[in-house]
Order: structure tokens, then C-alpha cells, then sequence
């Protein structure tokens, strides 16, 4: 049993790990869950915890060391935040140490790491799931079910390109370990990783053959050297006889944005900028699709929280049920799905 199974507890004990992301993204979010409590969390010295979290009655556990704080804190779910080359030694961790564990992305350095994790997590019995939270934004999940319903048949090609206008702050402006190959810097594990996972989610497929490229454009900026992608091109054919094309551009001066295009026997659906909708059947035009969600964005959340609210509030919510209730959601992407992500990174990092 776990920590939460034992004590019959409905609230569940948070703490994070990583003072960027998990501080400016993660801890103002989970705040807003009537059943999550953010109770400890660890960050490098460099980072300061917000002053409206050190404020009020229950202000969190503040930790320069991450095996301190699992040793001495009750925890029921930890978010790994911190960089990619950690992660191994963390999870590890926290599974021996009986605790339920949501890790960013990209999961692992590689799939000899995942696939140790999950053997250990069945061992353990502990819930391990990855932070692909862009499956639960309500028009990605309005896409899977046009699919999942047959309104465009049979998937026949799978397209999805991202450009951004970053460029000159490339050149300008330290990346630190994001540069850097060794570390897992680039954009593949950044954004590729979302983008695989978005395709096998909404596929419900399995890559078969695929050609890879990574490009660093910009490998000089800020005052330092890079190594690491700021450009993958991916195409290829999924098992089930789809073909498929990923890119990703970021060292550009001017950005299209994310355009999503799935082609099928029965019709097509386009998805812009994850905001517009668009699907047509046979000899149909592409018509926009509305969507609508009561769920309103607290006017407290900083812009960058705001912006990944509509999808990280609903995946806490599922992880949350998971944990407590033992409760399921198959879109919910688990460690099964994390190491399966690393298998594809570790094709096109390692060939």
C-alpha cells in the first residue's frame, strides 16, 4: 500500500522538485486543486520561492537538497522538474521511497534508464506518469474524438509542423544546459517529445520506419557554444500504413506558428496554433469546430501559468483520481507511455 492507501487521505501531499518550470508553472496550478497541497519543495540556491507561497498558514517546506526533502518530508506525489539528467537518479528514488512520481519530459536520458524505472515501479507498486499534459487541452481531445468517432476514416498521413521566430534571442542569449547535447538540451526533447507523443496518442500507433535529422542553426550565442538542436525534421510510416512528417524550427527570424494536419480516406481535420479548429469530410470544405468549456483560468496566474492551465489543470485532476482513487483515464500517460517516447528519441539521438 501506499502512503495515501494507508492513512485513508483524500488531500494529497505535493512537492516539487526544480525551480523553474515547477515554480513558475506547476506550484501556481496545483494550488488551485481544492485537494492538492503543495507542501515541500526543492530548488537551487540560485532560485527563490514566489513570496505569495511564503505567505499564509501553510507556505511550503523550502529545500536546497532533494534527498533531504524526500527523506525528511511526508510526501504522497512528487513532480520531477528539474533538468532531463536527473531524472533517472530522482524517480529512482522516490519509487524506493514509496512515492507517486509525475516527471517532465523528456522522461529519461535514454531507454535503458525508463525501462530500469519501470521495473522498478511495478516492483514498488507506484504510479510513475510523464507530463504530456497537452493531451488533456480540450480541442486536442475534441480532435481524438472526431477520430475515435470516424470522422475522417482511416488515417493516412500525419503532419505536424512547428515554426517559431527565436533567432535572435539565439543569438543573443544564454541557453545554458538547453544548448548543450550532453545534457539533453534541444528542441527535440523539449517540443519532439510532445509531438511524438501527440502523434502516437492520436494515432494509436506504433512508428515503424522513420528518417531523422537534427540541425543546429544557430550554434553560437549569448557568449557561449551550442551543440544541441534547434531544428529536427522527422518523417516516416507508422505500422498501421500512415505516413507522417514532424519538423521543428526555432533558429528562424520569422515563426508560422503549430499546425497540426491530419489526412484521412473519410476527411480531413486541421488544428492551428492549438486554438482553431477545422474539419471537413468527402468533398466537403474544412469547416471551424467550437469549442466550449466552462473552465475559467483564475485571474491570479501569471501569463505563463495561464497559458498551460487549461490542459495542466484537467491532467493533475486525472492524476489526482489515479493516485486516490485508483481511477484510470486512458488518455493519462503513464510511465508505459514515457518509456515508449524514449525508445523513439533514443532511435533518432543514437542511430
Amino acid at each position: 500500500m501506499t502512503m495515501v492507501q494507508e492513512k485513508g487521505r483524500n488531500d494529497l501531499r505535493v512537492a516539487i522538485i526544480g525551480g523553474g518550470f515547477g515554480l513558475r508553472v506547476q506550484v501556481p496550478i496545483i494550488h488551485c486543486h481544492p485537494k492538492m497541497k503543495v507542501s515541500s519543495i526543492s530548488t537551487m540556491k540560485r532560485h527563490q520561492i514566489p513570496n505569495e507561497l511564503m505567505s499564509g498558514e501553510h507556505r511550503p517546506a523550502h529545500y536546497h537538497n532533494w534527498m533531504e526533502m524526500l527523506d525528511q518530508e511526508e510526501i504522497d506525489l512528487l513532480f520531477v522538474s528539474s533538468i532531463p539528467i536527473h531524472h533517472f537518479d530522482m524517480v529512482k528514488y522516490a519509487i524506493k521511497k514509496g512515492i507517486h512520481v509525475v516527471c517532465e519530459k523528456p522522461f529519461m536520458i535514454n531507454s535503458e534508464e525508463s525501462k530500469q524505472l519501470l521495473t522498478l515501479s511495478n516492483y514498488y507498486n507506484i504510479k510513475v506518469v510523464v507530463d504530456f499534459e497537452w493531451r488533456y487541452l480540450p480541442i486536442r481531445q475534441k480532435v481524438k474524438k472526431i477520430i475515435q468517432n470516424g470522422g475522417i476514416g482511416k488515417i493516412l498521413h500525419f503532419d505536424y509542423h512547428i515554426s517559431s521566430p527565436g533567432y535572435q534571442n539565439l543569438r543573443s542569449m544564454k541557453k545554458g544546459w538547453m544548448g548543450e547535447r550532453n545534457k539533453f538540451g534541444g528542441m527535440l526533447g523539449a517540443l519532439g517529445s510532445h509531438m511524438i507523443d501527440c502523434m502516437k496518442w492520436l494515432t494509436n500507433d506504433e512508428i515503424e520506419t522513420m528518417n531523422s535529422y537534427l540541425f543546429t542553426h544557430v550554434p553560437e550565442g549569448g557568449g557561449e557554444m551550442r551543440d544541441a538542436d534547434d531544428a529536427f525534421f522527422l518523417h516516416g510510416k507508422l505500422k498501421n500504413h500512415t505516413s507522417f512528417s514532424l519538423q521543428l524550427l526555432s533558429g528562424i527570424n520569422h515563426g508560422f506558428g503549430s499546425e497540426l494536419k491530419i489526412y484521412g480516406h473519410l476527411g480531413t481535420i486541421r488544428l492551428s496554433n492549438d486554438n482553431n479548429l477545422f474539419w471537413g469530410k468527402i468533398n466537403e470544405e474544412l469547416k471551424q469546430v467550437f469549442i466550449q468549456t466552462d473552465e475559467k483560468i483564475p485571474s491570479h496566474l501569471s501569463n505563463e501559468a495561464s497559458a498551460y492551465y487549461p490542459a495542466f489543470y484537467p491532467f493533475i485532476e486525472k492524476v489526482y483520481e489515479y493516485i486516490t482513487l485508483n481511477t484510470f483515464d486512458e488518455d493519462l500517460p503513464t510511465i508505459i507511455d514515457g518509456h515508449e517516447n524514449q525508445t523513439v528519441l533514443d532511435r533518432i539521438l543514437f542511430k
